[in-house]
């Protein structure tokens, strides 16, 4: 037999924050905390979010995702076309290489349109975010606050040497 009725604690909203709610169910007591970002979003153990989540946002997704792409297509994936379209671009100066550097340009855009319609390039970039979120969320420091720290331990370390 099923339990059909609707617990206090199935909805918040009319509750204020910081007042205290008896769950029916377990008896135990909870303090209302009310907050704009999603559970996901808010929870976690520095309260920056779910490190297990792995949920984007509208923002992840159309742009943090895509910058991302475009970063490691410039400096990875199509590097070597990127480099010749910046060479010519300084050889013939920038408004006379708009004419004179097409063939560069679309080899370029050519390069970057393929890796931008690939899925699993996509795949590889946000999978890589998401552990990078994760990892932040779950220590409450950027990537480049934890290398700071690594840092300051190794210069600790080596001090005295």
């Amino acid at each position: 037999m099923t339990d059909n009725k609707v617990n206090i604690t199935d909805n918040l909203e009319s509750l204020k924050e910081g007042e205290i709610v008896t769950d029916e169910k377990t008896g135990k007591k909870y303090r209302v905390k009310k907050n704009i970002m999603p559970h996901y979003s808010a929870g976690g153990p520095h309260g920056l979010g779910d490190p297990d989540d792995r949920t984007l946002r509208k923002i992840e997704a159309d742009v943090i995702i895509p910058n991302r792409m475009n970063t490691r297509i410039e400096r990875v994936e199509c590097n070597e076309s990127y480099l010749g379209l910046v060479s010519c671009f300084r050889t013939d100066g920038a408004v006379s290489g708009l004419n004179t550097c097409k063939p560069a340009l679309e080899l370029f855009n050519r390069c970057k349109y393929e890796k931008f319609h690939d899925p699993a390039f996509r795949t590889k970039i946000t999978d890589e975010y998401i552990a990078e979120r994760s990892a932040a969320r779950a220590s409450g420091m950027t990537s480049q606050q934890r290398k700071l720290e690594e840092f300051r331990e190794w210069k600790k370390s080596n001090e005295g040497k």
